[in-house]
């Protein structure tokens, strides 16, 4: 397997600049599924260092739309917790009203 995947090939896919960590959590993984791909179907153009670049590229996307879920989700569970915690002590206005039958 080719391991010469430079951070600014990815860099060039993408459109934008990524820091060293999230370069090297992606090429991790890529490497991962790389290796799996060829294990699974053993096409060698899977080897190539082109297709690596390219599963790097996926996976810093996949990456960084996980970040931003988890991201969302957290503030909306804070943003719930802090609405409970302002309206606890409030009272609730639970009055029966008395309707006579027609």
């Amino acid at each position: 397997m080719s391991d010469d995947v430079k951070k600014e090939e990815v860099e060039a896919l993408l459109g934008y600049e990524i820091t060293a960590q999230q370069f090297e959590e992606a090429l991790k993984y890529a490497r991962h599924k790389q290796e799996y791909i060829y294990q699974s179907e053993g096409r060698t153009v899977t080897l190539q260092q082109w297709y690596l670049v390219k599963l790097t590229e996926e996976y810093v996307r996949n990456l960084a739309f996980s970040k931003f879920t988890m991201d969302l989700c957290r503030t909306l569970s804070d943003m719930e917790k802090e609405h409970l915690l302002n309206y606890k002590g409030a009272q609730l206005d639970n009055h029966i009203v008395a309707v006579t039958a027609l």
